[in-house]
C-alpha cells in the first residue's frame, strides 16, 4: 500500500511538473493569439533569431517596430525563449546572476551555483550570450540599474511592454 502510495505521489509530482513548465507556454500562446500578427512576429523571430530579423523586417511594420524596440533593450533577446512573455522570474535576479558572471571564473565550483539558478535563466543567459559578449551584457545591465529600470519588473512584464509599444 505505501509503495502505491509513494508511486501515485510521484506521478502527480511528475504531472505537475510537466503541466507547470507548460503552462507559461500555454498562456503566452494565449496572449499571442489575441493579435495574430504580433503572433507572427515572434514566431519569425524565434525561427530566424532576432539579429535576422533585424536586417529583414521593414521600417514602418509591426514586425519593423518590435524588432527596433527589442534591439534597443539589453534584454529583448530573451524573448527568443519559449514563454518568456508569460515568465514571473524577477529580472533584477537575473541581472544579478549576469553580474556575478564576471566575479567567478567557470569552473566545477561555480557549476551547483548556476544550475541553482535554474533551467529558465540558464535559457536566458545563453541566449543573451549569444547575442552579446559577457562584458557588454553585464555593462548594459548596469545601465539599465542605474536607470532604475527593471527592479520589481518580471521578465514577462518587461518584454510585453517593449512589444507593446508597437500596437
Amino acid at each position: 500500500m505505501t509503495r502505491f502510495l509513494f508511486c501515485g505521489i510521484g506521478l502527480v509530482a511528475l504531472a505537475g511538473c510537466d503541466f507547470l513548465g507548460d503552462s507559461k507556454t500555454q498562456i503566452e500562446q494565449q496572449y499571442l493569439a489575441n493579435n495574430q500578427e504580433l503572433e507572427q512576429v515572434i514566431e519569425d523571430i524565434r525561427a530566424h533569431g532576432l539579429t535576422a530579423m533585424s536586417q529583414s523586417a521593414e521600417a514602418g511594420t509591426l514586425a519593423g517596430c518590435v524588432v527596433k524596440q527589442l534591439n534597443g533593450d539589453p534584454m529583448g533577446a530573451m524573448i527568443e525563449v519559449e514563454g518568456a512573455l508569460q515568465d514571473s522570474a524577477n529580472l533584477a535576479d537575473l541581472m544579478d546572476t549576469i553580474t556575478g558572471l564576471a566575479d567567478q571564473e567557470l569552473s566545477l565550483e561555480s557549476l551547483p551555483d548556476l544550475l541553482q539558478a535554474g533551467a529558465d535563466t540558464m535559457s536566458y543567459l545563453k541566449t543573451l550570450l549569444a547575442n552579446y559578449e559577457l562584458a557588454e551584457l553585464q555593462q548594459q545591465v548596469q545601465t539599465l540599474l542605474e536607470q532604475g529600470q527593471s527592479k520589481s519588473e518580471d521578465i514577462g512584464t518587461h518584454l510585453r511592454s517593449l512589444v507593446e509599444q508597437c500596437q
